[in-house]
């Protein structure tokens, strides 16, 4: 929960949760090769927003990337430092909210059910594990790709809210 232990921190999450969710609940659909439908769409950004915020709070990124960035010699705010942060970031986003948009979408989908039980398919899970499979690596490339201005975007709002961070407690200083 290293981002909510200031205001800083909530705007930077809270403005890549909401980008990001909605990115990746308008791919769940497209990439799937479902149709368009306003009412799966929100459903998905909802779904994807709360895994994605959920995710950050339960796993401390910040410190993992920082961590790492040190053992590999990265300076922070250089560009290898930077695509670091977000390719762990990424990694972890990219990851649960594909594994539970999948879920979301497939399980309790009665033409899924239907096709199984005709034996079209062999079975949901099957399904699951395919959709997944073919949808994350996909996910992940848009997502890291798009994840580099929007926390961009992010630190500036948070800077022009509360101006420049300092905190003692800042994993930079670790």
């Amino acid at each position: 929960m290293n981002f909510y232990k200031n205001h800083f921190g909530m705007i930077i999450s809270s403005v890549i949760a909401l980008v990001l969710s909605l990115l990746m609940a308008t791919c769940a659909i497209f990439v799937g090769g479902r149709a368009f439908v306003v009412v799966d769409w929100i459903k998905n950004w909802g779904t994807a927003f709360l895994t994605i915020t959920i995710t950050g709070m339960l796993i401390p990124l910040t410190d993992i990337s920082f961590a790492l960035g040190r053992k590999f010699g990265l300076k922070p705010e250089t560009m290898p430092h930077i695509l670091l942060e977000n390719f762990v970031a990424t990694l972890f986003f990219n990851t649960t909210a594909t594994l539970v948009l999948a879920a979301v979408n497939i399980f309790g989908n009665a033409e899924i059910e239907a096709a199984v039980a005709a034996g079209h398919i062999p079975s949901v899970g099957a399904v699951y594990l395919q959709s997944c499979l073919h949808d994350w690596p996909i996910m992940f490339v848009i997502s890291f790709i798009a994840a580099i201005p929007v926390t961009k975007v992010a630190v500036g709002i948070a800077k022009k809210v509360f101006g420049e961070l300092k905190s003692a407690n800042s994993p930079q200083n670790h």
